[in-house]
């Protein structure tokens, strides 16, 4: 009884009224935010995303001319140029892959920045009928007091076949900004573009073998006697315009290794599927053109590789938005 006396006495000493604390004790201070130490994490915001894609290509091949390379028809028409171009004009089914990071800026606009790695239309193909002078024969007019010095000979028929093997791959840096047109069932179609720079390499050999034996092209078109340096048609008749076939002696192989930069223009649809809160599945078509590239070979018969760097590419990707 003693005890229980005491406790209640000790209480009511010890909780004082309320208005009595705040004039003994004042008011109670705020808390302040413990301060940041060095190796704290500080959170810049969740619109970060991070981006992979993979997918596949469809590129035009290259295609391969001879603009020094004539081929005279039956006389009294006029002269013609050999076909312009050698090769497919079909699509090649190529691979690319590439990484990015992107920022959300609200709920319908975003933007990202790309690299991709991309193998390039290449081509393994033949060409032949291409007009190869074996030798440079001097044409005399026949008749008259006084034979006359034409020129040379540009026999038809001494051709050759080309083989040419050509790899490409490109490095492609792009700029990207992207309009989501909202989303339904968590899936959200978008549209966007995108501009940069292409780095294409190409890679490969162009040699040439006599139709007549099988062997390697080589000739000495070295010019002999007096013989104006004109190329003649069977009849006499100096062709024009003129093949621009040197008279020298003639090796038309060719190792290719080159390196090219461009413009890179990109045009997309796509869908992208809300799998978790943080990871979207992207699936999308783009337009890539990456400029046409021309590379000369510089050899007797002009060789020049013409490459339409444009593709059309079905990709799959995973976006995921950084917390």
């Amino acid at each position: 009884m003693k005890r229980s006396t005491a406790a209640a006495l000790l209480s009511l000493f010890l909780a004082p009224a309320p208005g009595l604390a705040a004039d003994l004790l004042g008011a109670m201070p705020l808390a302040e935010p413990a301060a940041r130490g060095p190796g704290d994490l500080v959170e810049v915001g969740t619109n970060w995303y991070i981006r992979g894609d993979m997918g596949f290509s469809f590129d035009t091949a290259p295609t391969l001319t001879y603009p020094n390379v004539l081929t005279p028809p039956p006389p009294g028409l006029a002269t013609i140029a050999n076909p312009a171009g050698y090769g497919p004009s079909s699509s090649g089914h190529d691979f690319n892959v590439g990484l990015g990071i992107g920022y959300r800026y609200n709920d319908y606009l975003r933007f990202d920045a790309t690299y991709e790695y991309r193998t390039g239309a290449g081509t393994s193909q033949v060409n032949g009928g291409i007009v190869c002078p074996y030798y440079a024969a001097g044409e005399t007019s026949q008749g008259g007091p006084t034979p006359i010095l034409l020129g040379y000979a540009y026999e038809t028929n001494q051709t050759c076949n080309s083989y040419l093997t050509l790899k490409q791959h490109n490095n492609v840096g792009l700029a990207n900004a992207y309009v989501d047109l909202g989303t339904y069932w968590g899936i959200t179609p978008y549209i966007g573009a995108g501009a940069g720079l292409n780095v294409n390499s190409a890679s490969g050999t162009l040699n040439y073998f006599k139709t007549s034996d099988g062997t390697s092209y080589r000739a000495d078109l070295s010019p002999t006697g007096q013989y104006p340096h004109i190329w003649v048609d069977p009849y006499g008749n100096a062709i024009n315009p003129q093949p621009n076939i040197p008279f020298a002696p003639q090796n038309w192989d060719r190792k290719i290794n080159s390196t090219t930069y461009s413009l890179a223009i990109a045009l997309m649809a796509g869908v992208g599927i809300q799998l978790t809160p943080n990871a979207t599945l992207d699936l999308n078509y783009r337009y890539l053109n990456l400029g046409t590239t021309k590379l000369s070979l510089n050899n007797g018969a002009g060789a020049v590789i013409t490459s339409k760097n444009n593709a059309q590419d079905l990709r799959v990707g995973m976006r995921y938005l950084l917390n």
